[in-house]
């Protein structure tokens, strides 16, 4: 079968359908899994708190994210110079990879950790925050070409989502952060490369 072509902006991306499908699968589980907040509380689901967020809390988590990875992309362009940009992996990285990470790192470790410690320490939630962003980072260092500053932004951004994830009680905010952040980053690798 031929690849379909087009012309988005100034991007010649040739789509196989099989990418198409792989297109269509990836939203179909977004929106379940959207539709699917508040429900995930047995068989210890409940730890990923994927919790419903007032429509303001999740377009302020989308929009502060995208903040954040533009001011990233700014102070940082050197850091995208001469990447090569892949349509494909741009897509993960907003959707399944966003989606994924905070289930586990916001979600599961977070709430077991902070269960842990709730009856033993003070502001257990930021302690287990900053622990997780570092366990977070640290998995960013097998990737190919990583350098150790955006390990460190990694690590920042990690923070910002335990703090989404403290003030909403909910990773559905790290999660919308987190896909605008990486669409912004993604966005100026494309521009800049």
């Amino acid at each position: 079968m031929i690849p379909m072509k087009a012309d988005w902006i100034m991007f010649n991306v040739s789509i196989h359908p099989l990418e198409l499908a792989g297109i269509g699968f990836t939203v179909a589980l977004l929106t379940l899994a959207w539709a699917g907040r508040d429900r995930l509380n047995t068989f210890g689901l409940e730890f990923i708190a994927w919790r419903r967020t007032s429509n303001r809390q999740s377009v302020e988590s989308l929009i502060f994210g995208a903040v954040c990875g533009l001011a990233v992309a700014l102070l940082f362009q050197a850091l995208y110079k001469g990447a090569p940009f892949k349509w494909q992996d741009a897509w993960i990285g907003i959707t399944l990879g966003p989606l994924m990470e905070e289930a586990v790192f916001r979600g599961y470790l977070f709430g077991l950790a902070e269960l842990g410690l709730r009856k033993r320490v003070r502001h257990a939630g930021w302690i287990t925050g900053i622990a997780i962003a570092a366990v977070f980072a640290r998995c960013h260092l097998p990737k190919a070409g990583i350098t150790s500053l955006q390990v460190g932004v990694i690590f920042v951004m990690g923070v910002v989502y335990a703090w989404l994830r403290i003030k909403s009680n909910s990773t559905t905010s790290p999660f919308l952060a987190h896909a605008g952040y990486n669409a912004i980053i993604f966005a100026a690798a494309a521009l800049i490369a």
